[in-house]
């Protein structure tokens, strides 16, 4: 098995909806969520989650996706990507 060592920012969505944030890192958190939401994964209110568009600005539906992942992924929804978050988005294995 080869292993990626992988170095990313950790990334605070908890306002996101109000203050957007971007960056280099948003995108490729916004892909591999994309990669996650392939599994039609639904919001709290039931409704589903569209696929994300990889613009590099996480704003309400970014945020949204990565909670409904947290969620999914038995970790803290926080709303925060730290380091176990971007592993389990990486490995995609939960």
């Amino acid at each position: 098995m080869t292993q990626v060592a992988v170095n990313m920012k950790t990334i605070d969505l908890r306002k996101a909806e109000l203050q957007p944030v971007a960056g280099d890192d948003i995108k490729t958190l916004q892909a591999l969520l994309n990669l996650f939401l392939t599994a039609g994964d639904v919001g709290e209110d039931g409704s589903p989650i569209l696929p994300l568009v990889l613009d590099g600005t996480a704003g309400a539906n970014t945020k949204q996706a990565l909670l409904a992942f947290q969620t999914a992924a038995h970790l803290a929804t926080d709303a925060i990507v730290g380091p176990l978050t971007w592993r389990k988005l990486i490995e995609q294995d939960f």
